[in-house]
């Protein structure tokens, strides 16, 4: 009998061990995360709109302040650029407005926004919270981002948030993040990125 409690106790020790020891390893996991990228495209909202246009949007966690690079092609008229807490499809709600804490700038294929925001610029579910809880949303892929347009107040174009490390992306918010594609001319999604900085920085000039 006593040994079937020891044994019996023994295993409850080491189901709480590891319950422990995977969640510090996720804890670990999100915390290292501070690069977010999402990939714009109108087919990704629910119902799929009806656009030429397209872009990417990064997110860098440094200090207290996440500095943030939308690049858009094929439109101009953006009204409005948000973070949105949820999942296309859903009731989500804007958290940060991301034209109040950046600067938009017109290129000859579409415009550029650019700008930083602290926890301080936060709305919605978020206000009050620090950096760190939409850290943690965003690498749980519970944020999208969402541009709007004068002809589409809902929303033109849209895309979910995910981790760069985590070389995930979607191209419908409702689908789970797939391993991470190579362009069409073999080049990673790095690379991608570096083009497309390269490529804003000499329409600005």
């Amino acid at each position: 009998m006593q040994n079937d409690r020891t044994l019996h106790l023994a295993i409850i020790i080491g189901a709480l061990l590891t319950m422990l020891l995977v969640s510090a390893t996720y804890s670990n996991f999100v915390y290292a995360q501070n690069k977010f990228r999402a990939k714009l495209d109108a087919d990704n909202l629910v119902p799929p709109v009806d656009s030429p246009a397209e872009g990417v949007a990064n997110f860098k966690l440094k200090d207290d302040a996440i500095s943030s690079k939308i690049n858009i092609t094929g439109i101009t008229d953006v009204s409005g650029a948000q973070i949105i807490m949820g999942q296309i499809g859903q009731n989500g709600e804007a958290v940060v407005d991301l034209l109040n804490t950046g600067d938009k700038s017109e290129r000859s294929d579409g415009i550029s926004i650019k700008g930083n925001f602290t926890a301080s610029d936060f709305t919605g579910s978020m206000e009050g919270k620090s950096l760190s809880d939409l850290q943690s949303a965003m690498s749980a892929n519970q944020t999208y981002v969402n541009i709007i347009t004068s002809g589409h107040p809902d929303g033109e174009l849209g895309g979910l948030i995910y981790a760069k490390s985590t070389s995930t992306e979607t191209q419908d918010m409702t689908e789970s993040p797939n391993p991470i594609e190579e362009n069409g001319e073999g080049n990673s999604e790095e690379e991608a990125e570096e083009s497309e900085a390269a490529d804003a920085e000499g329409n600005e000039e």
